[in-house]
């Protein structure tokens, strides 16, 4: 069957056309429904061509399917049960018969003739003429009405025993009713809108601020939101959104007492002298309501002039067990702002989980719509709630009518009593109330159905759809609108429009679009309209014969077919194990391109951030200024790379160290912790030590009988080539604190259930490697390298020239008899162990950055690779300085941009193409602009990969970073307001 989505919304719009017309009934109906989802071959056959067949052929050919189908199983479909509503009636009053159908036409009756009156009366007010027979008419009913009507017409609202109420009063309730139900379904709709405001091509932070504000104050009903987080060493961490801040408070005794009289997983309210909002900036908050769960305050704040209603989510919670919807949306506030202050966010993520929020508050919101109608209907019949199922109720009295709102957690009751279904004005209200509930529980079944189609399209890599409501305003658009697509149909959009409701089709679409959308709308048939070369669908929405709106779907030719037939082929044994990791090796790049494409395209800002640094090398040096042959073309005297300084004697400047001296103490228990500090060890031997004590804690020294000779003379050739060249950043430091932080992150590998993917071999290695991989480097990056055609650059054919640089040397250190640690490795063993060196060196290269990250991330469940493991490893611990507590962080930071000012410096008097990330770096808030990039695009989410491998053992890690980038926002903000 033709698998278009139009020929989907064609089989359903045949079959409602059926069933309007009475040619099927529902069982049969239902039959089919059930037979096209389960794909039955013989109705799949039918349909196989169903864009070419004409409409009255194909329900030809349904009708002669159902009359073929046998009895006996038409005879079981009859016996499924139909999705009923949730409302349950019960017997009302004994001996009373009511026609519930014969009363609705009544109804409508009455309705048509009440409107008729009301537009007579309105003429005779305005003093038009209206003809005598309908005057006289209209003067017997005024007549009727005098004399039926009861005489105690200004009695009170409650009724007592035997008393009639009021007509008038019903009809009031009737349209309070109406407005109620109109109230709440537009309240709980327009979360749908909300996310419009994430599919602009920028999206900042400032938007999903906004966002998560209006969301708040759609479900919530709320104006501001604040959250305590407790933590485990006496302090807590303060967010307002007032002032939208973080900030760390200590926990006094007052708060202490406080909190331990709080109840947890229950909405309360806080008393006005709450030590809680003592800590709060000072604004006038009429009322504050809290939620206690996962060891965080969550408190929700109404303004002075505005009394939350008693209908509202946070006052029924308790009652109605709302707690876990009202938990995940505070979880959601809570963790969207804590991560989109610290790393980039994907918009797409973020409207899928606003998805899951809003449906389930809409279902939650037919309890907001009980309680208005008890409200409403209190105000002229006594009436009693009651939560309850239908059998616990005993005794039915004959004096009341029982409505019961049936639901899977909590079922209400009313009880009206003195409501007499014999009186009209009665049995309408009664209607009414049922009628009410029933279309809102439509309402709440539609938004699911939405729901769910609108999550398909927000994963959909290939399509991009426009969904519009009657008027033709947007409705839904699911995802940013790629530029091809812009461009080729001169698309405009801007997401702020939304408020105003000026987003409509005719606004966003170029003529020739527009035309197609309104002569597809007139001529009402479904086909594929194409444009541009393009193809793009449009379809109505029809719901029982009624126009709800139109979409159009937009296709982008991506080649995902590839991956498909990739997995398809590695379920089988087709392909040998090297075709396949090369062509998993190419799908990863192939991935990681479009994910870096999409990451600039989305945060313009990581191009001018040290993060750019990152990217793949090919596209960094392509999007650089000129190239070398452009500008030596411009120049007829191109300035030459200055020499590089000739390298000193060997061990002119290395301290004589003893290792049959050293001897592990408790001092050395810090280099087990992630808090350790290179900058705290003043000489040069208690550095030494460092790289001594993690191969003695690891046992390496022992199992491969490591001559403390050889290891003295490898340390010293090391620290040597490290700081040959006086690097601010790249030396000695740092190589220690990288073997350091792989040493500790090995360590809590170890324990975890993983823990035996990296042996003590290859453990061996890492430790080498990690010591290693920054050896010999020149204090210039590898574009500086290329640009200038230096010897590593030519030698290494522009290939990851610093890290082969950095492994071949540590190799040849390693070949020297006097500096060879690895005298007991046998060949093979010393083969696979410069093997491993290379590929953990390798992985430092920055331009592989997202390549490596997306290969770890897809690794497959049963993961047991110690090469790509080691390299994750590798790659993260190069970052072991930027995830230190911030005010070492800084340190480092600060270290590496010297380097990078240098590198900025003389790249401009040798006319090589200067990098825009390293352009003033002097200037606080530009600095701390490129760090933020760094830090969110870089080295956060490595870290954050890492932790959910290693059973989240690193989150104080990520708390650090989280902090650092804190820092440099507060002087990125500062900067900015210096500039106004």
């Amino acid at each position: 069957m033709n698998q278009q989505l139009g020929s989907y919304v064609k089989f359903f719009h045949i079959i409602r056309e059926l069933g309007d017309s009475n040619q099927i009934d529902i069982k049969q109906k239902q039959i089919l429904k059930v037979n096209f989802t389960t794909k039955e071959k013989k109705l799949m056959n039918i349909l196989n061509d169903l864009n070419d067949e004409d409409e009255e052929e194909i329900k030809y050919s349904l009708l002669n399917y159902l009359n073929e189908l046998p009895k006996v199983k038409q005879e079981i479909q009859r016996q499924m049960k139909r999705t009923r509503s949730s409302i349950t009636d019960v017997d009302l009053i004994k001996g009373v018969q009511y026609d519930e159908l014969k009363f609705t036409d009544t109804v409508a009756d009455m309705e048509k003739a009440l409107k008729l009156i009301t537009h007579f009366h309105t003429k005779l007010k305005d003093g038009q003429i209206i003809d005598p027979k309908i005057n006289e008419i209209y003067e017997n009913i005024r007549t009727l009405f005098i004399q039926t009507s009861p005489q105690n017409i200004h009695s009170p609202t409650l009724i007592g025993r035997g008393q009639s109420i009021n007509s008038d009063i019903n009809y009031q309730i009737e349209c309070e009713l109406s407005e109620a139900y109109k109230e709440v379904k537009c309240q709980f709709a327009n979360y749908m809108k909300s996310h419009l405001l994430l599919m602009d091509e920028t999206v900042s932070y400032n938007t999903i601020f906004s966002l998560l504000k209006e969301l708040s104050k759609n479900l919530l009903n709320c104006d501001n939101f604040s959250f305590f987080v407790i933590n485990t060493n006496s302090d807590m961490e303060l967010y307002q959104s007032k002032t939208d801040n973080i900030e760390q408070i200590p926990m006094d005794q007052c708060i202490q007492d406080e909190l331990n009289t709080i109840p947890e997983n229950k909405i309360f309210r806080f008393s006005k002298n709450s030590s809680f909002c003592s800590k709060l900036m000072s604004i006038n908050y009429l009322s504050s309501y809290g939620l206690y769960a996962n060891n965080v305050v969550f408190i929700y704040h109404s303004k002075q002039n505005k009394q939350l209603e008693s209908q509202d989510i946070l006052k029924i919670a308790n009652e109605y067990q709302l707690i876990d919807e009202i938990k995940n949306l505070s979880m959601f506030l809570l963790q969207t702002i804590q991560n989109a202050k610290v790393q980039f966010f994907s918009p797409l993520s973020i409207a899928d989980m606003i998805l899951d929020l809003g449906i389930s508050f809409v279902r939650a919101s037919k309890f907001v719509l009980i309680e208005k109608m008890y409200n409403i209907v209190s105000q002229g019949y006594k009436i009693d709630k009651l939560q309850t199922d239908q059998q616990e109720i005993q005794v039915w009295d004959t004096e009341s009518v029982y409505i019961v709102f049936k639901d899977q957690t909590v079922t209400v009751c009313f009880r009206i009593y003195q409501m007499n279904l014999i009186r009209q004005s009665d049995q309408r209200l009664y209607s009414e109330i049922k009628h009410f509930y029933e279309k809102y529980l439509r309402f709440i079944r539609e938004c699911f159905d939405k729901s769910a189609f609108y999550k398909f399209f927000l994963r959909s890599n290939d399509s991009l759809i426009f969904e519009f409501d009657k008027s033709g305003h947007l409705l839904f658009l699911s995802r940013p609108i790629p530029k091809q697509i812009k461009s080729n149909f001169n698309i405009q959009f801007n997401s702020l429009l939304i408020h105003s409701n000026q987003l409509s089709y005719n606004k966003i679409f170029d003529q020739n679009v527009v035309s197609n959308i309104e002569n597809y709308l007139q001529d009402h048939k479904w086909k594929m309209m194409k444009d541009n070369d393009k193809q793009y669908e449009i379809f109505l929405k029809i719901e029982e014969k009624t126009y709800k709106g139109f979409a159009v779907i937009f296709t982008e030719n991506i080649k995902g077919w590839v991956k498909e037939q990739f997995k398809q082929l590695e379920s089988g044994n087709q392909l040998d194990s090297k075709i396949k990791a090369k062509i998993r090796k190419q799908l990863i790049q192939h991935e990681t391109i479009n994910f870096v494409n999409k990451l600039e395209e989305n945060n313009p800002e990581v191009k001018d951030s040290v993060a750019s640094l990152y990217m793949p090398l090919q596209q960094l040096i392509l999007k650089r200024s000129k190239s070398i042959r452009d500008m030596q073309n411009a120049q007829h005297e191109p300035k030459m790379r200055k020499p590089e300084i000739q390298q000193k004697s060997k061990f002119l400047t290395i301290q004589e160290l003893d290792l049959h001296e050293f001897c592990l103490d408790n001092q050395d228990d810090q280099i087990d912790t992630f808090d350790f500090n290179i900058m705290d060890l003043t000489s040069q031997i208690q550095k030494h030590r460092v790289v001594w004590a993690i191969l003695k804690k690891n046992g390496h020294l022992d199992d491969y009988q490591i001559p403390y000779e050889n290891l003295q003379s490898f340390i010293k050739e090391m620290e040597y080539n490290y700081n040959v060249n006086n690097n601010p950043y790249h030396n000695y430091d740092h190589g220690i604190t990288v073997m350091q932080t792989a040493h500790y992150f090995c360590m809590e590998l170890s324990k975890t259930t993983k823990s035996n993917i990296i042996d003590n071999f290859n453990r061996f290695i890492l430790m080498i490697s990690s010591f290693g991989h920054d050896v010999g480097h020149t204090g210039k990056t590898n574009v500086f390298e290329i640009n200038s055609l230096s010897d590593l650059a030519i030698k290494y054919h522009d290939k990851s020239v610093l890290e082969q640089h950095h492994a071949a040397l540590t190799i040849q250190i390693l070949k020297n008899p006097q500096s060879n640690i690895l005298v007991s490795l046998s060949q093979q063993e010393f083969r696979n162990f410069r093997k491993g060196l290379i590929a953990n060196i390798l992985s430092t290269d920055m331009s592989e950055h997202f390549t490596l990250l997306k290969d770890f991330e897809n690794r497959p469940k049963d993961f047991n690779d110690c090469k790509i493991l080691s390299g994750y490893i590798m790659h993260t611990s190069d970052f072991g300085g930027a995830g230190k507590k911030t005010n070492l962080s800084i340190k480092w930071s600060q270290r590496v941009n010297q380097e990078f000012s240098i590198q900025y410096k003389l790249e401009g008097e040798l006319g090589y193409p200067q990098q825009p990330y390293m352009k003033d770096l002097h200037i606080p808030h530009i600095l701390a602009k490129s760090e933020i990039g760094f830090l969110k695009v870089i080295v956060r989410p490595c870290y954050a990969l890492l932790s959910e491998f290693l059973e989240d053992r690193l989150k104080h890690c990520i708390g650090n970073i989280d902090d650092t980038i804190q820092y440099w926002e507060k002087i990125v903000k500062k900067g900015e307001e210096q500039q106004q």
